[in-house]
């Protein structure tokens, strides 16, 4: 037998699934996060569905918010920039671009490293990638001294040095041999090879930012892996949808920061619609993504806490509004988010210090949530306390607990339907058009009233939702990216530099299987070039396939009907200006897949709550999805429990069980 794990950390919980690779059968479990030692929670986790046997465990992968979480609390390392002399600014200076045109009182982000730890150095590549001035030890002899036992992780950004990486490879390699071995070195061309000098020392920034908590945590890991036994292979999710190697993961952080979202999203490609909506709602945030077509929606770039990330990521767009998320007064109306609870002291209702009300404290309030039953019945749920704190809570506004509880909730769901009104209605998209996949242990719950709030009318709930983004990291494919500038216009681009820009790139790529022992896989190349009008700043990435080649006129209809489709309008007369090639590699792993049980048609009810919707209290059966087979039917209100999560039926829908095991709740 042969199995891999997966495990996905939230802010509060922590998902881990284990999976039969031959049976296709899997195990899940949620245990609370260790937010100091996050690799304890995990392996808690771990030991608990392995029984401590690690010998049969192939692989491992596991993705995290933390590296995220230390950019957004800035927490993360203390770290230096070297440049290029001269530049030393760039970093500080951004763009003149502002983000908030309307907005008095916007302040850009305060840099990650402050000026004071930026160091200029005596070299130059000229913009046609000819070295100028070279590096050698007396380029950097006045700025080791400076460096030595002072900085956890140093960036290394110099001008022009994606077209030619020659003096960043010297400095690196110079730091590297004077410098303490466990200084973590990033350079920009390893992270970001593309033009734009702003947004590739921000990504090298990044990674040295989160790389030393990054690396502590996989070498963590690794280590109590090791002492259980395990000798398969560790991998981290990438922004990008991919997996790699935990070691490199260590290395590249920045690739990883969006990596713990980014496993529900994978598992919503699976999903047999092609117009998904998938969110998650975890402890702390509301993640959503997109599948259009089949496909999830993916960006060749991202921004995170206002900085750009040149790196693949798919889109996410997250608020602060999980189940953790507090409410609060403020100049007399009630606020919601994005401070949360976490994993500690959390709710009130968990009964592990938490005294002010949150989501899931309102949700227990207005009954959907059956105490007896919450997390498989293993966690404690404490009534009395949490109403009394939405007693207090409701007294600021002269509102009884349940209205207080009821108004929490609503403001809750705007704030969630307004973030998926950003991934769709604000970019031309109508969201009546797609269904709703609703994971993470809170998502269930809202997602019906989410759904009415966008006149959206079906919402599939997935098996084992509380943990499908740990499910969905299992299907996600090994993959590496590489990328590289070189402007042409493209009436004028050649065939030869067209390919042999690819090849390059694919030659890069194959070193990294090499790399990781993979390079006799099954593997598959995505081509894609970034483009634009001649004299515009902003690129269109699109897809060249494989049968395709060397094709000038679907290179341009294809570029023309794409920014047709996002703009509105197009100019078939400009030039259009190719500035980017893009290659992916993707090694395809063994899919998990979920099969409906067949038993009775027939819903028993294990409990009756008094559950209230829009002020009106309703007779609530609760369910045990358990015992919910193939084609059976329920009308709500009713509540559906589980291990991992919780479903509510509001009144006027109805759910019914798929073949695939999923809940389809639609309206009645």
């Amino acid at each position: 037998m042969s199995y891999r794990l997966a495990a996905d950390v939230g802010g509060t919980f922590t998902d881990v699934v284990l999976i039969n690779d031959e049976t296709g059968i899997y195990k899940t479990t949620k245990v609370l996060t260790t937010p100091q030692a996050l690799e304890v929670g995990m392996l808690q986790g771990f030991d608990e569905l392995t029984s401590g046997n690690y010998q049969e465990i192939t692989s491992i992968v596991h993705g995290t918010t933390s590296g995220l979480n230390s950019v957004i609390e800035r927490r993360g390392a203390h770290c230096a920039l070297i440049t290029t002399k001269g530049f030393r600014d760039v970093y500080e200076i951004a763009r003149a671009n502002r983000p908030e045109i309307y907005n008095n009182h916007y302040k850009k982000p305060k840099p990650l490293i402050p000026r004071k730890d930026i160091y200029e150095i005596d070299e130059r590549i000229s913009y046609l990638g000819e070295v100028e001035k070279g590096v050698t030890y007396d380029t950097l002899k006045y700025v080791i001294p400076k460096l030595k036992g002072k900085y956890e992780s140093i960036a290394v950004c110099l001008i022009n040095s994606y077209i030619n990486t020659e003096n960043e490879q010297s400095v690196c390699q110079i730091l590297k041999e004077h410098l303490d071995e466990k200084v973590i070195v990033t350079a920009s061309y390893e992270i970001a090879r593309e033009s734009r000098e702003y947004e590739r020392v921000s990504t090298a920034a990044l990674n040295a930012y989160v790389a030393p908590s990054t690396r502590h945590h996989v070498y963590a890991l690794s280590a109590e892996l090791e002492k259980r036994g395990f000798k398969g292979t560790l991998y981290m999710m990438q922004s990008s949808g991919g997996v790699i190697r935990a070691e490199m993961a260590a290395v590249k952080a920045v690739q990883t920061l969006m990596s713990g979202p980014v496993g529900g999203a994978i598992g919503a490609s699976v999903i047999k619609r092609d117009n998904i909506i998938g969110f998650d709602i975890g402890g702390t945030s509301f993640d959503v993504s997109l599948v259009v077509n089949g496909r999830i929606e993916t960006a060749v770039e991202a921004e995170i806490e206002g900085f750009p990330i040149l790196a693949p990521t798919v889109n996410v767009f997250s608020i602060g509004a999980g189940g953790g998320s507090i409410a609060w007064e403020e100049a007399g109306g009630m606020r919601v988010g994005p401070q949360s609870a976490g994993a500690v002291p959390g709710p009130v209702c968990y009964d592990r210090g938490g005294g002010v009300p949150t989501i899931t404290d309102a949700n227990l309030v207005l009954g959907h949530l059956s105490p007896e039953h919450f997390l498989g019945g293993r966690m404690k749920i404490n009534r009395e306390k949490t109403e009394k704190a939405f007693e207090e809570y409701g007294k600021k506004f002269d509102l009884d607990m349940l209205m207080a509880g009821e108004g929490v909730c609503t403001i809750a769901n705007h704030k969630m339907a307004d973030a998926i009104r950003e991934l769709t209605v604000r970019r031309g998209i109508d969201p009546r058009n797609f269904s709703i996949l609703a994971f993470g242990g809170a998502g269930p719950m809202h997602a019906a009233l989410i759904a009415k709030e966008l006149d959206i009318k079906e919402v599939i709930v997935p098996a084992n939702p509380g943990v499908f983004s740990a499910w969905g990291m299992l299907q996600a494919d090994i993959r590496h990216d590489a990328s590289i500038t070189s402007l042409c216009l493209l009436n004028r681009l050649t065939e030869a530099e067209y390919k042999s820009n690819f090849e390059l790139l694919k030659e890069d790529l194959q070193k990294v299987l090499e790399k990781e022992g993979m390079e006799k896989q099954e593997r598959k190349y995505i081509c894609s070039l970034d483009m634009r009008y001649f004299g515009q700043e902003y690129t269109i990435s699109i897809d060249i396939p494989e049968n395709i080649g060397y094709s000038k006129d679907y290179i341009e209809n294809q570029f023309n009907s794409i920014y047709e489709r996002l703009y509105g309008h197009h100019s078939p007369e400009d030039i259009i200006e190719v500035v980017n090639y893009r290659v992916t590699v993707i090694v395809p792993v063994r899919k998990a897949s979920t099969v409906g049980r067949k038993g009775t048609k027939e819903a028993k009810i294990i409990e009756q709550l008094p559950g209230y919707f829009d002020g009106v209290q309703y007779d609530m059966s609760v369910y045990n999805r358990e015992h919910l087979f193939t084609d059976c039917r329920i009308n709500g209100p009713a509540i559906i429990v589980e291990l991992t999560s919780t479903t509510v039926i509001p009144p006027g829908w109805q759910m019914t069980v798929d073949e695939s095991d999923s809940m389809i709740i639609t309206q009645a």
